[in-house]
């Protein structure tokens, strides 16, 4: 069977590798598969060496299982040094109708001015914000478009550096595999649960990864901020060795044995730390709880307060507004069935929720991405020379 009645979508994480094939006509068919794979995604120190053995057994396992030959995929990616841009650029039109060309100008003005001054990163992600025409604000473009005399665009741009990019790209190839497409995993992922939340106004999604956190915040279906920092999963079992003198390994098997427990994540409950009586007496043997509380919830603590940093949360501090905080990521599965007190300053959610990630998830909404309308993204072709 041909290739092109499939799309392989591979995400590429810092501890796991995920992939899924999804077949356009016959959906029953679909496979998906898996594997541990520890990659380095920081600029300074890149290490993909363990990832190309990985890529080859599953592109291998799933052409086997589906039948194809696979020679492209869709890469969805986080790195820590992803950023985005906010950017508004305007145009006089001097009261004349507003036609797709005049946007468009303006989209590939505003793109040349981000990569012009970034000219060491690649925009994967252009979603516009907000066309104004005057002074009437539109969210998405509309078909009828107004007479206006200034037409302003509010962009966000996305980027990743383009040396992991070019690694990436050398790294499939060594494999014989070209990238179709590359999508901020994050932003994808949110994208699509975002719908999952439809009751509540302003969605706020904490992706905490195995070296990073990225932050996603929605106004209904619109994406207003995304934030990243380099702290992830991995921080929490790197504490839990050095403070307590354990090796990783068994720091990272106390980690995952309190993701089935019932735990108390604050910095002053007197409520008991694991209520499973079995890990409490175990651990009770040779490690400290009331050490391996405060480590824990200082990290949960820290990662919290620098995702948030910086942002003003006026505009979600509304009693007319449903807030929702969703936590997602390998490394925030230690928050499932668990509790977590934050701080003061961040008591207007209504509400937060752990929302449980698996690899047919994740991969559909690569999928979902590619195949619905995103009235928000813009596809960009190169400028004709006039």
């Amino acid at each position: 069977m041909s290739e092109k009645f499939f799309d392989t979508f591979v995400d590429f994480g810092s501890s796991k590798i995920r992939i899924g094939v999804f077949d356009k006509n016959l959906p029953k068919i679909n496979f998906f598969s898996e594997k541990n794979c520890v990659s380095n995604f920081n600029l300074d120190k890149i290490n993909l060496n363990n990832s190309n053995k990985v890529i080859e057994e599953l592109i291998q396992i799933s052409e086997k299982k589906i039948g194809i030959h696979i020679n492209s995929v869709n890469l969805m990616i986080d790195t820590p040094d992803l950023f985005s841009i906010d950017l508004s650029i305007k145009k006089n039109l001097e009261g004349k109708k507003v036609n797709d060309d005049d946007i468009k100008y303006l989209l590939q003005e505003a793109r040349q001015l981000v990569q012009n001054n970034n000219f060491n990163k690649k925009i994967i992600h252009i979603i516009i914000e907000k066309i104004v025409f005057d002074n009437e604000i539109f969210y998405s473009i509309p078909e009828e478009k107004p007479k206006c005399n200034y037409l302003t665009l509010e962009i966000k741009f996305i980027c990743f550096s383009n040396v992991i990019i070019d690694q990436l790209i050398n790294h499939l190839k060594e494999n014989h595999i070209s990238i179709k497409n590359i999508f901020c995993s994050s932003y994808v992922k949110s994208l699509n649960y975002n719908q999952l939340f439809e009751n509540y106004d302003k969605k706020v999604f904490l992706d905490i990864g195995f070296r990073k956190s990225c932050l996603t915040i929605f106004d209904k279906n619109r994406l207003i901020l995304l934030n990243t920092i380099p702290v992830g999963g991995h921080h929490i079992t790197k504490d839990i060795s050095q403070v307590l003198k354990i090796s990783e390994e068994d720091s990272e098997n106390i980690k995952k044995s309190l993701n089935q427990s019932e735990t108390i994540f604050s910095n002053d409950s007197n409520e008991e730390f694991i209520s499973n009586f079995e890990i409490r007496n175990k651990l009770k043997e040779n490690i400290s709880l009331d050490l391996l509380k405060k480590v824990i919830y200082a990290r949960i603590d820290e990662i919290l307060n620098l995702s948030f940093s910086n942002i003003n949360f006026s505009f979600l501090i509304n009693n007319k507004n449903k807030c929702i905080l969703v936590f997602t990521g390998e490394g925030s599965k230690i928050l499932d069935k668990n509790s977590i007190f934050l701080e003061k300053k961040f008591n207007f959610f209504n509400e937060m929720n752990f929302f449980e990630e698996n690899t047919k998830v994740i991969c559909q909404s690569g999928y979902n991405f590619c195949n619905k309308k995103n009235s928000h993204e813009v596809n960009i072709v190169s400028k004709k020379p006039k």
